[in-house]
């Protein structure tokens, strides 16, 4: 089973030693300071975000590729399926920056490592009761 999932295609060739999330509980416009020092909360919600280091070490030149043109496609948004407490999380998000390193350059193939990429909900994933 692949560890995650982007537009439901899988890259069974790409590893993941790196899959970090996060989560950020965004306040509204009213959410503030007042006059007696106290906050208060406007919650909008949760989100989920997630950044991934991928080794692509045994996938092939096509499928690294595919995977690049996906991850910088000037699109709005990618459903992503990430694990997520026992299970997994689908959920869309979008691509905020990615980088690799060019590894060598051989015969006209040019081998590349080190991806990292930075995913961002588009909306919450729980919101207040």
């Amino acid at each position: 089973m692949a560890v995650f999932s982007i537009d439901s295609v899988e890259y069974p060739g790409v590893l993941v030693p790196s899959l970090k999330r996060s989560f950020e509980i965004l306040d509204g416009e009213n959410a503030g300071r007042v006059k007696t020092g106290t906050m208060v909360r406007d919650v909008i919600g949760t989100y989920y975000n997630y950044s991934m280091e991928l080794d692509t070490s045994e996938s092939s030149l096509a499928e690294y590729d595919a995977l690049y043109e996906v991850l910088s496609a000037p699109v709005d948004s990618h459903i992503l399926v990430v694990p997520y407490a026992q299970a997994t999380l689908t959920f869309e998000a979008y691509v905020t920056s990615g980088e690799d390193d060019l590894l060598s350059m051989e015969n006209e193939r040019n081998k590349w490592a080190g991806l990292s990429v930075n995913f961002i909900a588009m909306s919450p994933k729980r919101r207040p009761a």
